[in-house]
Parts: structure tokens; C-alpha cells; sequence
């Protein structure tokens, strides 16, 4: 099944953020990993918020640049401890050796990776207040960012 190909980011994003020249494949093998980790596929420019955007532009470009200099990423296994000659190696996070430490953060700053779920109350009590959807793109941009 062929999905279109479009990305959140192009090889001109990736140069300007990063510095690292990289082209078109090698930015739509990031931003599918960034699918992935950020839970959302690419839905076109209406359906999410002009922040998400943002973020997930952010995303791709530092995971395409990050690729560009792990060639073996598809290949390499994981393992919990390396060691050799006296030094170790443990990694940072469970997902250190798939995801940019840059692309990390701005999926983190996503809104729907740090709202909590909201379950409205039932329709018999009195103070009943739908607050909409909470996946709303629209929604987003109107709520101040508070921290957890």
C-alpha cells in the first residue's frame, strides 16, 4: 500500500535548522520513524494546529539530520549494556538509538502527548460543561500551555 508522499519537512528545512544536507528520501525515511513516535500520520496542513506543525517540522528536520550520520540505523540490534576495554556504554532512553535527543523534545511538546484524556461528565448532572474535543486542531492554539 503506497501512502502519498508527503512529509512535515523538506531537505531545505533540514539545511536551514541543521546544517546537514540531506534529500528528499532520506527526509520521508525520517518523517516516518517521526510517525511513528509521534502517533499521527500526515494528515495535511488543516488538520493539526499551526504549533503541532511547527513541532513536527522541527521533528523531522533533526531526525533527518541525525539520520544522515547513522547509516546502519535499519540494521544495528539493540542491547541493554555494552562494554569493551574497561568502558560501558548504557543509553540515555529506551528509544536512543531510533530517535534524534532534538526530535525527542519537540514530540514531547505535542499537545496531545501531554494533554490528559478528558472524560466529560454525564449528561444528568447539573453542572454538565462539554469542554469539545480534545484532539480538536483548532482547540490548540487557544489554551495557554500549562506545565504538567
Amino acid at each position: 500500500m503506497t501512502e502519498p508522499l508527503e512529509a512535515w519537512a523538506d531537505s531545505d528545512d533540514v539545511d536551514l535548522l541543521t546544517g546537514v544536507a540531506v534529500d528528499d528520501d532520506q527526509v520521508l525515511r525520517a518523517q516516518d520513524i517521526i510517525e511513528i513516535f509521534a502517533g499521527t500520520t500526515w494528515l495535511g496542513t488543516d488538520q493539526i494546529s499551526q504549533r503541532n506543525l511547527r513541532l513536527l517540522n522541527r521533528a523531522v528536520a533533526y531526525q533527518a539530520a541525525w539520520m544522515a550520520s547513522r547509516p546502519d540505523m535499519y540494521s544495528h540490534f539493540d542491547v541493554d549494556t555494552v562494554s569493551q576495554d574497561g568502558a560501558s556504554f548504557t543509553p540515555a532512553t529506551v528509544n536512543a538509538q531510533l530517535l534524534a535527543p532534538l526530535a525527542q523534545r519537540c514530540l514531547r511538546r505535542l499537545t496531545w502527548a501531554w494533554k490528559p484524556l478528558r472524560v466529560r461528565r454525564g449528561y444528568s448532572e447539573p453542572d454538565y460543561n462539554d469542554l469539545g474535543s480534545r484532539d480538536s486542531a483548532a482547540a490548540d492554539d487557544n489554551r495557554p500551555w500549562v506545565p504538567m
